[in-house]
């Protein structure tokens, strides 16, 4: 990768981080994005990314998303996960309230760390597939997480705003 590449994916990473914050503050937002990791194991990031792309006209392919989930698999289930069950396991417990609060910042440095990986799996300097209009339902539909037409078109909704 060139330089002027690097330049880019990393204005791009923060533009994408500062909008994914943005839209996590909405209460509304979380609860459900939250929930639907409860319930369904989605990747908040994952979902907000293919968002985001949608959001920017950007339609990802099939190849595209199995690209993401195998990029991000590991580094979900290795690091993201056993943080988030240690940190929930510890909720509880009013002598752990200090390291919860180390937990819950190695997680936000490990959601960091998967922006990067959302990244990496796909070539951020070239258009995937550009769409007149917001994509965002679409590029969600490759989860299989949201294959529940009515939860989904909900979630869009809240993400597209």
């Amino acid at each position: 990768m060139m330089k002027g590449d690097e330049a880019l994916d990393s204005n791009l990473l923060e533009d994408f981080w500062c909008w994914a914050v943005a839209r996590y503050e909405d209460v509304q937002v979380r609860e459900e994005l939250l929930e639907l990791q409860e319930r369904s194991g989605l990747i908040i990031l994952e979902a907000m990314f293919l968002a985001w792309l949608g959001d920017r006209g950007q339609a990802i392919r099939d190849a595209d998303q199995q690209r993401i989930r195998a990029a991000i698999t590991p580094w979900v289930e290795g690091v993201v996960l056993p943080l988030r069950r240690q940190r929930q396991a510890w909720t509880d417990m009013p002598s752990m309230i200090t390291n919860r609060r180390h937990l819950l910042g190695l997680e936000l440095k490990a959601e960091r760390v998967l922006a990067e990986l959302l990244f990496d799996a796909l070539p951020m300097g070239e258009k995937l597939n550009d769409f007149p209009s917001p994509a965002v339902d679409r590029n969600l539909a490759q989860l299989p997480e949201l294959k529940d037409v009515v939860t989904r078109g909900r979630l869009a909704g809240m993400l597209a705003r």
